[in-house]
């Protein structure tokens, strides 16, 4: 057991779809897809809390496993509290080296509705 199993947040990442609706439009679905465990937590440096001042939503830090596919970009929703967010960079960039015990990357989120 690791201590990062503390913190873990079961999620789903989020896969949409457009459907004709019948009428000449589309219409947007969201269904589930890939599940992973999260390692999630709101960023309160004092950087987030200034931006958190001038408008912008609240910023949270993410580490999930190298395996995980997800993108910037992408929603995920955090099973146990209902809660949408949006990946707000590319996880690939900022991975654990190959030397590390960790098979981690990270990534930071914004909480958000589902666009419709």
């Amino acid at each position: 057991m690791s201590l990062l199993d503390d913190f873990a947040h079961a999620c789903v990442l989020l896969e949409k779809t457009r459907k004709p609706d019948g009428e000449g439009g589309y219409t947007v679905e969201w269904t589930e897809g890939a599940e992973f465990m999260n390692y999630l937590t709101l960023d309160t440096s004092m950087e987030a809390r200034r931006a958190e001042k001038e408008g912008v939503t609240s910023v949270y830090s993410a580490l999930v496993k190298k395996s995980v596919p997800i993108e910037f970009n992408d929603y995920f929703r955090d099973e146990a509290t209902g809660e949408t967010y949006r990946v707000t960079s590319n996880p690939e960039e900022k991975t654990a080296p190959k030397s590390s015990s960790f098979d981690l990357k990270y990534f930071t989120a914004e909480k958000r509705a589902l666009p419709t």
